[in-house]
């Protein structure tokens, strides 16, 4: 009886582990399909919808690898609950705000709470169940975090039907709520490594990649010749080289990057890095395009994105076989391929096309994704030694966040710098000042000044607004499929075949972990 009952207990804490991640890998998402929404109900631009979402991401990326230490430190359950509380406490500044500021701050708490989440939940997980049991529960756990990412669209769409926006925020809630309580009663208290906290690297990682990715955003509506924007760049990329030198002189470097001396770690890494930089331009960019070029509503947008998720599991299946059958570096080039070919197909577009259309390209991507982000989790945790793997993990989470963070501002940036430019030619000689400032601010702002205009030139305006979208992202699909190819170019270069190659590289890792690390040649 008594081992039944701490049977139970096992499988309940999973669950509220996983409940925190479900909510974390929701979040990434959810706001996708409320985009249209934010630009009209909190009068945001191009630039602050860019920021909704990057801001998150940006945070969990930053955080994720000194409040992993701190949890070694102080304890993961403790750690854990803290952030839970904190994931909540960014979801009611949310739920209550009315400005876009606002919002702006409450998703950088909500990215503070996830990167307290993740690495505790995650690291709690093999201590909750005998060794047999780990491998089932670590994969359970994970894919909570997975489920997520379709999950928001389609509750984020459901939701905007019926309430107002703030809903997608609220319905969280209750579930980390449900997931507190459950941590506190049956997760057990477990601490890791007395590793040192790197608050200066921390620091100049999270305010290098903020300010290279706001001068990013910005340019489009400043003009890239803008001194503000340019200093932003640079100023970013000199943060960026001081936290590479520091790594580099530090005679053990405390972000723990001895991983990258393994191929299959760093270019993993980096693959996974740029297939996140693709999933959320185009998470960013679709569902604007479904909502306010095609005239669908926030929840047929959302069952619209569903191709994509058909498609990832679909493929996940054979994934694992394919990888047995050719080996990681070819299932993820062909993957890499499909990525370009998914972006080319949704490049051509227009508001005219057929839903067939946007449904093969979606399929499409969500095959590539099933090729190149579950097999690039595999290459990364099969590479790293046992003692680096919490440290490893992490590492390569923080690098997908950030990739996350630079499709949005990146593909947003290449939509809007089109955008605007097209919108200029096209209405310039229709429209009074403020007129024309709302219509180049987005979409939204072209269809509240087509509301204020006669009949006939309101839909003019409007239509030439939608065109200048299409055309902008168009080109934001080009720049991704161009970078999808270039990465299926390096992998095939310079990634090892099988993943045997890996565990060498993981033992050599083991033995030389000083300076900064570099790949291993093959």
């Amino acid at each position: 009886m008594s081992g039944t009952h701490e049977a139970v207990r096992r499988w309940l804490g999973l669950l509220s582990l996983a409940l925190g991640l479900l909510v974390i890998g929701l979040d990434t998402t959810v706001l996708t399909v409320a985009l249209p929404t934010l630009a009209t109900s909190l009068e945001a631009t191009t630039s602050q919808l860019q920021w909704f979402t990057a801001a998150y991401t940006l945070a969990f990326a930053a955080l994720i690898l000194p409040l992993g230490v701190l949890g070694g430190r102080f304890g993961r359950r403790r750690v854990l609950a803290a952030g839970l509380w904190l994931f909540t406490a960014g979801l009611v500044v949310a739920v209550l705000t009315d400005t876009s500021g606002a919002l702006l701050l409450a998703r950088v708490i909500m990215g503070a709470g996830a990167a307290a989440i993740a690495p505790q939940a995650l690291a709690l997980v093999p201590l909750l169940f005998p060794p047999g049991q780990r491998a089932r529960a670590a994969a359970l756990a994970t894919s909570a975090f997975a489920l997520g990412l379709p999950l928001g669209p389609l509750i984020g769409g459901g939701l905007l039907n019926s309430f107002w926006w703030g809903s997608v925020f609220l319905i969280n809630i209750p579930v980390l709520a449900l997931a507190l309580l459950g941590v506190l009663r049956y997760v057990p208290e477990a601490r890791g490594p007395q590793a040192p906290v790197d608050v200066v690297g921390s620091v100049l990682a999270l305010t290098g990649v903020s300010a290279l990715l706001y001068g990013v955003v910005e340019a489009p509506n400043r003009g890239w010749g803008d001194r503000l924007a340019l200093l932003a760049m640079f100023t970013g990329a000199a943060l960026l080289c001081a936290l590479l030198l520091r790594l580099r002189q530090a005679a053990r470097p405390p972000a723990g990057l001895s991983p990258f001396r393994n191929a299959h770690f760093a270019w993993g890494t980096a693959t996974a890095c740029v297939v996140m930089f693709l999933l959320l331009g185009v998470l960013f960019v679709i569902p604007q395009f479904l909502q306010q070029v095609q005239g669908h509503d926030a929840m047929a947008t959302g069952i619209r994105l569903m191709p994509m998720f058909a498609g990832l599991l679909f493929a996940t299946a054979a994934a694992e076989k394919l990888v047995t059958s050719f080996g990681i570096k070819w299932v993820i080039a062909v993957g890499m391929l499909l990525w370009s070919l998914a972006l080319m197909l949704l490049g051509r577009l227009c508001a005219d096309s057929a839903y067939a259309a946007t449904a093969v390209a979606l399929t499409i991507a969500g095959v590539a994704l099933a090729l190149t982000l579950p097999v690039t989790f595999d290459a990364v945790l099969s590479s790293l030694p046992p003692d680096v793997a919490g440290t490893g993990s992490a590492l390569a989470n923080a690098c997908r966040q950030i990739g996350a963070a630079a499709g949005v501002a990146v593909l947003g940036s290449a939509l809007n710098t089109v955008y605007r430019a097209e919108v200029d030619q096209r209405t310039v000689s229709q429209l009074a000042g403020g007129s024309m400032d709302a219509v180049r601010a987005n979409l939204a702002g072209a269809e509240a000044a087509a509301a204020s205009l006669p009949a006939g030139q309101g839909q003019s305006v409007l239509a030439a607004a939608q065109g200048a979208f299409v055309s902008g992202m168009s080109a934001a699909f080009l720049v991704g499929a161009a970078v999808a190819a270039a990465m299926s170019v390096l992998v095939v270069a310079v990634l090892p075949a099988r993943s045997s190659e890996a565990r060498g590289a993981a033992v050599d890792a083991e033995t030389d972990r000083r300076g900064l690390p570099g790949v291993r040649p093959r």
